[in-house]
């Protein structure tokens, strides 16, 4: 199996288990999944966000045709959904994508550089922040920084954070300052895939160092919880910008695997 299909695995699995986090997050989103062959739809009709709301599997199992888009399409408007992301690998794309893309109203979303390091010594970056795993008991300060960082405010969105402590195969990790945290990121381990996500810093901590301490603690967990591999992304810069995220991840050892385009739908 190729890495690139092994990873998309991986991330569909991770996909499907948001429809088993704890607390009131699904609730409030009014969460529902399904699965169609090796794809995975989650609908969430009352997020105000349009964040979680996605489907992922595509051209694993089946080749991507029109058919095959409808049928997840059809599922996520039967529930209420007016947008979601599709997660399709660009090999996948069928030679008449953008008859299919214009037929049901989906666009492009921001490309981004999806990245990997396989398995092997990790030096840690040198950091003054404390990295460690965290419990229950900062999980709420844990969602608050995200959600003040990322300006998302949104009640289920909060929620589906918070409970992330308490998520299938995951670990929140927090740096820290003292008794202050000031950035955090996660780690889920599916099928030997270490996959790297929540990465926010205090705008008050920026550029400190913090992310690149909580990168490589996570790699080494993952490592030492048996992945191989551990990936994750950040969006791809226009020629003459320049993402200090993905250049700092490169600096750490990653490697560009693929360049990733999210296919965004909206209920016309």
């Amino acid at each position: 199996m190729e890495l690139i299909e092994r990873i998309e695995r991986a991330e569909t699995e991770l996909v499907w288990s948001f429809g088993d986090i704890p607390g009131p997050g699904p609730s409030l989103l009014g969460l529902t999944r399904r699965r169609f062959g090796s794809v995975v739809a989650l609908a969430a009709p009352r997020d105000t966000l349009s964040f979680w709301s996605q489907a992922s599997g595509f051209g694993l199992d089946r080749a991507v045709t029109s058919a095959v888009i409808g049928e997840v399409l059809d599922y996520l408007k039967t529930v209420g959904c007016a947008t979601a992301n599709l997660s399709i690998v660009p090999s996948a794309l069928p030679s008449d994508w953008d008859a299919i893309a214009t037929s049901y109203g989906i666009t492009p979303g921001q490309t981004t550089v999806q990245v990997t390091r396989t398995a092997g010594p990790v030096e840690q970056a040198p950091s003054d922040f404390r990295v460690e795993p965290i419990g229950p008991q900062h999980a709420d300060a844990w969602a608050q920084l995200q959600v003040d960082a990322y300006e998302m405010r949104d009640d289920g969105f909060r929620a589906m954070l918070a409970a992330y402590t308490d998520w299938p195969n995951a670990t929140a990790y927090a740096a820290w300052d003292g008794d202050t945290m000031v950035a955090t990121g996660s780690l889920h381990v599916i099928d030997g895939v270490g996959r790297l996500r929540s990465g926010a810093t205090h705008p008050a901590y920026r550029g400190r160092g913090a992310q690149s301490a909580l990168l490589t603690r996570r790699m080494t967990d993952a490592f030492a919880q048996g992945c191989d591999v551990v990936t994750t992304g950040s969006w791809k810069p226009e020629p003459g910008r320049h993402n200090p995220s993905l250049a700092n991840m490169l600096r750490l050892g990653f490697e560009a695997l693929a360049d990733r385009t999210p296919q965004i739908w909206r209920l016309s």
